[in-house]
């Protein structure tokens, strides 16, 4: 036989085997290949959507539920492998297994855990979670309805194992997951009830859909299969209409998701209770650890319903009024974010007063009514007058309760009363002789830094108490940046309200300015729109560009905690400058509030928390 028909049938031979260990080793990939194409993606693409916005809770949450979703599921799986009730064709898994569970489907206890407390976290983010803590009526009544629902069908599951053969599944998967969820309900019920309902259902029925499309496609392609004699036979497609753990069927997506989201729920309302705690006893308020939340799950406090209602007047205060603060609030956690809240409330409170009284002189006696509660806070004497307020009408109710849970102790007292003397600035305008007190820069300069650069100043008090211990050496320097940026977000709420401010009466471009292009503050009042005004709008944002450039690196010497959150937060802002010049001036013919649509003021603040 020559050489060369020798080498020819050596290379037929490696390449057959090499072909045929390929078939082999790709047969053997068919479970880890359907993660790779439909869990991986997703757990990458929520993944790369939460990054920036991940905190030291959301981790802790979700390593928590993905070590107990393993402790759980593997004895329980193990013993239905071992049953043979379902089977792994040998082709299809790498053959590693673990309690003769194969290491794909251990991985899929991981996967999916995490999908779902990605999509928990996504979905609940704005959520303020001591709000939730409210007492409900029936609340008693509706625990022991849901317990009644979750045992009766406990003894579903049993009556169907005593049944079996087709009912074996269904009874496994209901006699495993019934004392689990009736666990979760009883610990969570109290916050789980007052939540909102569509955060928690769309954290459950996006991921349970999704898992049964990949499922299917799954099924479809033999990865796995059910044996035949202990299940229904009813399908919804290509998907059983019970399941288990290893074949991840249809009734298995939705109750294990279930049992997620009531895991994680569980968790933050241990941590709702401590921010509570940190609420009503402030000198205890040590920070957020998890440890010290579950504590609290063994032994609630009472819950103060004022307290509560004011908390949840306050941002519903915050939604509708300032969708900027609002969402930036998000970003921060704990004590810290419902401080801002009630800072941001009462200025919102302070602002509607003024804006919405029927004369200067109504404007006036909010003005006088504020220093007054002011002065009664500071000397201790605030909560005394609780009866007075409640006699005063609804408005000054509403200027007290959001002066009341101010933590004023927290604050600057002459950065507050700065604040206040910017709202007297607001109240020297007199549309009837086209006057404004805006006359020349110096004079817009000093009123964006009595109004938002006060707040600017009253954030970063906020900030540095909770987080900024050490950073006692910086606060001047500090402090004045914060003025700086807070001056560069009120020139963009000013070129934003050109319109708006006229109807009002209000002027807040310098006379000056107007003066070189030959207007006056009373042709604005009757004509916002005129073409001119766009000059002025961007020039209104150059000088926001202004304040912003000198300001925007101290947000790099904050702590690291609220680097992110508070540079969402400025960004956001000045988001609102760079569609105010996209629209071209076509903000000045609308006499309501431009809106930045929500997708894009989550695109800045991904960026900016990136």
């Amino acid at each position: 036989m020559s050489t060369k028909q020798n080498g020819t049938r050596l290379y037929s031979f490696v390449r057959g085997v090499f072909t045929t260990n390929l078939l082999s080793a790709s047969a053997n990939l068919k479970y880890a290949s359907s993660h790779c194409t439909y869990t991986i993606p997703a757990a990458s693409a929520l993944t790369v959507l939460y990054y920036p916005f991940f905190t030291a809770q959301d981790r802790c949450k979700i390593c928590i539920l993905i070590t107990i979703s393993i402790i759980a599921t593997i004895p329980w799986d193990s013993y239905l492998i071992r049953c043979a009730i379902w089977t792994y064709p040998p082709d299809a898994v790498v053959g590693s297994k673990i309690l003769d569970i194969p290491v794909e489907e251990v991985f899929f206890f991981v996967i999916q855990t995490y999908i779902t407390s990605v999509a928990y976290c996504i979905f609940t983010k704005p959520l303020v979670r001591p709000m939730y803590l409210r007492p409900h009526l029936g609340r008693c009544r509706t625990r022991n309805m849901v317990a009644f629902v979750i045992l009766t069908l406990m003894g579903g599951g049993i009556a169907c194992l005593l049944l079996g053969q087709h009912m074996t599944y269904l009874g496994l998967i209901l006699v495993w997951v019934c004392p689990i969820l009736l666990f979760q309900w009883m610990l969570s019920h109290p916050f789980l009830i007052g939540l909102p309902g569509k955060p928690t259902i769309a954290a459950i029925c996006l991921p349970t859909l999704y898992l049964w499309v990949a499922d299917s496609c799954a099924m479809e392609s033999g990865t796995w299969r059910i044996e035949s004699g202990t299940k229904l036979d009813y399908q919804i497609g290509g998907l059983e209409v019970e399941s288990s753990n290893s074949n991840r069927e249809a009734l298995f997506f939705l109750v294990t998701n279930m049992m997620i989201v009531l895991g994680l729920i569980g968790i933050d309302y241990a941590y709702a209770l401590q921010e509570y705690k940190s609420l009503t006893r402030p000198a205890a308020d040590k920070g957020t650890t998890l440890r010290t939340a579950l504590s609290l799950l063994c032994s609630p406090p009472s819950i103060d319903e004022s307290l509560i209602s004011a908390l949840s007047q306050a941002v519903y205060r915050l939604q509708e009024k300032s969708q900027s603060m609002f969402l930036g609030s998000a970003l921060f956690q704990g004590h810290l974010r419902i401080d801002l809240i009630f800072l941001y409330s009462f200025c919102r409170v302070m602002d509607d007063l003024i804006d919405e009284a029927e004369d200067e002189r109504e404007a006036g006696l909010w003005v006088t009514e504020c220093k007054h509660l002011l002065d009664l806070s500071y000397r201790g004497q605030l909560h005394h007058d609780t009866c007075h307020a409640f006699n005063k009408g609804e408005k000054y109710e509403r200027l007290y309760q959001s002066m009341s849970h101010l933590s004023l102790s927290r604050l600057t007292e002459s950065s507050i009363y700065d604040l206040l003397e910017g709202f007297e600035t607001d109240l020297a305008f007199d549309p009837k002789k086209g006057a404004s007190p805006i006359r020349s820069d110096s004079c817009l300069d000093r009123y964006a830094g009595f109004v938002a650069g006060a707040v600017g100043t009253l954030v970063l008090d906020l900030v540095l108490f909770h987080h900024g211990h050490d950073y006692t050496e910086n606060v001047p320097r500090l402090g004045r940046a914060a003025k700086e940026m807070g001056k560069a977000m009120q020139c963009v709420n000013i070129a934003r309200d050109i319109h708006r401010d006229a109807a009002i009466g209000r002027v807040y471009i310098p006379t000056t300015w107007l003066d070189e292009v030959g207007l006056t503050p009373g042709d604005v009042l009757e004509h916002p729109n005129i073409p001119i005004m766009y000059g002025l709008q961007e020039r209104m944002l150059q000088k926001a560009d202004g304040y912003y450039q000198v300001s925007r690196e101290a947000i790099e010497e904050l702590p690291r905690g609220v680097r992110g959150p508070l540079r969402a937060t400025v960004e956001s802002y000045m988001d609102i400058g760079r569609l105010l010049r996209e629209q071209k001036g076509t903000s000045l013919a609308r006499a309501s509030k431009m809106r930045v649509p929500l997708m894009r003021r989550l695109k800045v603040g991904w960026l900016a928390m990136l």
